[in-house]
């Protein structure tokens, strides 16, 4: 092992091997996914998946270490994983400048050691609490408040998730990004950067603790800086969460996400039809006059080549009818993904291979 971690070789229980070949995904690449992904970097993990579909603004230069003015209009991947190979010039990072539905295939979180969700909206985090359980991994949240923030180990794959901690309405209602921490107010909250660097030191604490097989808290930390507080406060699973079902068989297809529908129904059951995870654009008409046409692919703000009035999608989850020539990346499929397939009453899972060079 490196002398570049020779002081943690000293820590009783410290296991630099484990770190080194565990893979981390980490979603949302703002103030938390910053100190987050540097505290892993420095501690020796091998491998990191960021996904933040952002660029970087003036006003992200406050609250991130591995961000420069220089980086401003750069996407926040790309200029995060470029600052933790300085800090550790052994680490793999892949990057994924898209939504978390569009960036990351479920084989991807199965066969990740660690998820950790560093997002800022309710619906984010469900969408993501959502596909960890699916292929039950584990996963920790954070969100911050001014002075303070909350740490959500979900690592027990039978246990608790964030969808548990919210009422049947609050799971039902999809909000927009208004503060990092999970308030029922909609009035926009910002936190101070000490704030994230603790609510992130946290998370990164109990992050390399779980890779190395210590102890971790097994409730929700509360931290209130204000008072000088961490309170643990105990979860438990809500027996009408929708959000624990799983996938318990997978068959594993010769077809990437860069390969088109042709393949793809080639590989399938005839009378399959393959479903995706978020509604693709199917065909565009026009609010004002009498424009349509047949447009596959990811829904876009456009405008009508006749009238200029706004284009409406016309959105579908079914790919039965999509173009042959048409590539499963263009319709916001990820790499190896998982694709839910209907044959009349039954239901089977196909996994994409890896479309990438390497593995991450």
């Amino acid at each position: 092992m490196s002398s570049r971690f020779a002081r943690h070789e000293l820590i009783p229980g410290w296991n630099q091997q484990q770190l080194a070949d565990a893979r981390v995904i980490i979603v949302g690449m703002g103030a938390l996914g910053n100190e987050v992904a540097r505290i892993l970097a420095m501690s020796g993990v091998g491998r990191l998946l960021l996904c933040d579909p952002d660029r970087i603004e003036e006003s992200n230069l406050s609250r991130t270490l591995l961000f420069r003015q220089s980086d401003i209009g750069n996407f926040k991947v790309e200029a995060a994983a470029a600052a933790l190979k300085e800090f550790n010039p052994d680490i793999r990072v892949k990057t994924r400048s898209l939504s978390l539905i569009h960036g990351v295939g479920l084989g991807e979180i199965r066969d990740a050691n660690l998820v950790i969700s560093c997002l800022d909206s309710r619906l984010a985090r469900l969408q993501l609490t959502g596909r960890c359980n699916l292929v039950k991994a584990p996963y920790i949240d954070g969100g911050t408040h001014p002075w303070g923030g909350e740490v959500r180990p979900y690592l027990e794959p039978d246990g608790a998730c964030y969808g548990c901690s919210l009422t049947p309405e609050e799971r039902s209602i999809a909000d927009i990004p208004w503060s990092c921490l999970d308030t029922r107010s909609e009035q926009s909250v910002g936190a101070a950067v000490p704030s994230s660097a603790l609510v992130g030191t946290w998370m990164g604490t109990i992050a390399v603790s779980f890779l190395m097989h210590q102890n971790c808290p097994s409730g929700t930390l509360k931290i209130d800086s204000s008072r000088g507080t961490t309170v643990i406060i105990p979860q438990f699973r809500d027996s009408e969460c929708p959000l624990h079902s799983s996938i318990d068989s997978v068959t594993k297809i010769d077809v990437s996400s860069q390969d088109t529908i042709k393949k793809l129904r080639s590989q399938l059951p005839q009378s399959a039809v393959a479903l995706t995870w978020e509604p693709v654009q199917s065909s565009v008409e026009c609010t004002n006059c009498h424009f349509q046409e047949i447009r596959w692919g990811l829904p876009a703000v456009d405008s009508c080549p006749l009238c200029q009035s706004p284009l409406r999608s016309r959105t579908t989850v079914e790919l039965d009818n999509a173009p042959d020539c048409m590539k499963l990346a263009d319709l916001g499929i990820p790499p190896r993904e998982i694709l839910a397939t209907r044959m009349g009453n039954d239901w089977e899972w196909f996994e994409l291979k890896n479309s990438e060079q390497g593995d991450w």
